[in-house]
């Protein structure tokens, strides 16, 4: 009788830690900013050529950008999103945005990074806005 009670337990007990285990993925994802930078100023004196952009990608509200520029590991770079002000009136609505890359690693070789910035801010209240990221190519459609 206690066999049996011992190997409830034990599933029991392996069903809950599976259970805790399991997370969606959306909360695995690394944040690196909470927002982005809306400001025409910063955006026109901003300078984007110590990079270059290799994917873009977006889930939900959230879009992941990766990069390769030179350096060591990329470990120390700061990534931040800077939007111009200015919503285009199109259907839907533009906005331009630029990355700006804080990067001060002096080694030669090229390295790949990833940032993750939650991008809410940027619909304003529109349904949907295409983004136009200097650098790529292609209009990022957020709906």
């Amino acid at each position: 009788m206690g066999k049996l009670k011992m190997k409830k337990a034990l599933i029991f007990t392996l069903f809950i830690f599976s259970f805790i285990a399991c997370t969606d993925n959306k909360e695995m994802i690394d944040v690196q900013n909470e927002s982005v930078i809306i400001d025409g100023n910063h955006y026109k004196q901003l300078e984007t050529n110590n990079y270059t952009i290799v994917d873009v990608q977006l889930i939900g509200d959230l879009m992941k950008v990766k990069i390769s520029s030179g350096g060591c590991d990329g470990s120390s770079w700061k990534a931040t999103l800077v939007d111009a002000n200015i919503i285009m009136k199109s259907y839907p609505a533009q906005r331009n945005i630029k990355l700006s890359l804080e990067n001060t690693e002096m080694c030669f070789a090229i390295v790949e990074r990833e940032f993750t910035f939650d991008i809410k801010v940027l619909k304003e209240g529109l349904s949907g806005v295409n983004l136009n990221l200097e650098g790529w190519n292609t209009q990022i459609n957020y709906n």
